[in-house]
């Protein structure tokens, strides 16, 4: 099972741009400690690993409030949100507490992966 890193600038940057692969798919979480619908929501990101072709994806975990310019930097406005990259470039974001299958989906639909 792959492991959910907690990213702060570097390692986020490290997690998106990795010139030695080609096709590289991070799928990141936007949350804050303070936040009771990210503490909700949490659980549900973490299982994600389980139900996508994991091997190839950069699963991370960015607390707003620890790195508060990352989230500004790609558009994200709300917590909790879930930001899918494909070669570095954010493809579409799943905003808000959503169901596991609803982010399963949404993922599915945004990224090449199965």
């Amino acid at each position: 099972m792959p492991i959910i890193k907690y990213l702060d600038q570097q390692s986020f940057t490290e997690a998106l741009f990795n010139p030695e692969q080609q096709g590289q798919i991070a799928i990141i979480y936007f949350s804050a400690s303070w936040c009771q619908p990210c503490k909700n929501m949490q659980p549900i990101f973490e299982q994600l690993p389980l139900y996508l072709d994991s091997s190839a994806i950069n699963f991370g975990i960015v607390d707003i409030a620890q790195s508060p310019t990352l989230a500004p930097m790609y558009g994200i406005k709300s917590v909790p949100s879930i930001a899918l990259f494909n070669d570095s470039r954010l493809v579409a974001i799943v905003a808000g507490e959503v169901s596991l299958q609803h982010a399963i989906t949404k993922i599915r639909s945004a990224l090449p992966i199965n």
